[in-house]
């Protein structure tokens, strides 16, 4: 039997659902976020080390767990699309979507026919269990979640009929790059990206489809599901070791400048 994905469960059940990122393709910090409870944590391979083993590895380590595994993949390439979902990640995360057709040519690759053109080979893939999941091509599109980000102002205009296309479940706003696409790189808080995040979530809203995000300047993640976001991934292993890492040195500093030679 194949696993229930529990962010795609929540996210239908109308309920939020949270995150965490994983940049260093380090299947130990998977294992430990999937032990805490995170309902799922999101492996970038778009600005991460990670490879599809790699992803694997990390999948394997939340198998304990309902913690659902995704993968922030580095393009809308088919064919990488196809592979990553072979080897039993829960969900993908595409990014740097700008209309409906690039929309559509994912969710082909994404689902089987005749919803879609992904090739079958369920009985010997990792997500089908080698093919001791005999359920799995009953209920694989109920399971599986198909996230793009939408990340420039043209994705932030094509934002409707991008959330319209079948086989999309949510729409992730990414407000990084798309504060770069506005001209005003870094400034996340910049009003002219928060007018485009408003646009996009209006434009989305009457959709249905759930909305995403990170957390950005002037806003927490806590606000962020405030503003309507039902799910919204937020840190990573990366960011909060750096913090405590320099924390730690710091004390050092403080210590070594006081202390007797």
């Amino acid at each position: 039997m194949i696993r229930k994905n529990r962010v795609k469960a929540k996210l239908k059940a109308g309920e939020k659902a949270f995150g965490i990122w994983l940049q260093s393709a380090d299947p130990t910090f998977a294992e430990i976020c999937a032990l805490i409870g995170f309902d799922c944590f999101i492996m970038d391979q778009e600005h991460g080390p990670g490879d599809m083993q790699a992803a694997i590895d990390m999948a394997r380590a939340a198998a304990v767990t309902d913690t659902t595994s995704i993968v922030r993949v580095p393009s809308s390439d088919p064919l990488y699309l196809r592979r990553i979902l072979d080897g039993g990640v829960e969900g993908v995360l595409v990014p740097m979507v700008e209309t409906a057709e690039q929309a559509k040519s994912i969710a082909d690759a994404c689902r089987f026919p005749p919803l879609g053109k992904r090739g079958n080979a369920w009985d010997i893939t990792r997500a089908a269990g080698y093919g001791v999941a005999r359920d799995y091509m009953k209920r694989v599109h109920d399971e599986l979640l198909v996230i793009v980000q939408l990340e420039t102002v043209e994705g932030i205009r094509n934002a409707c009929a991008i959330a319209e296309v079948d086989g999309i479940d949510v729409i992730f706003i990414g407000p990084t790059d798309l504060a770069g696409s506005a001209g005003v790189g870094g400034d996340t808080g910049h009003p002219s990206v928060e007018a485009l995040i408003a646009e996009g979530v209006a434009a989305v809203k009457p959709t249905g489809k759930p909305l995403a995000t990170v957390p950005r300047r002037g806003k927490t993640w806590q606000q962020a599901f405030d503003d309507g976001f039902s799910f919204v991934a937020a840190g990573s292993e990366i960011h909060y070791f750096r913090g405590a890492a320099e924390a730690q040195f710091k004390d050092w500093l403080d210590y070594s400048a006081l202390a007797p030679t």
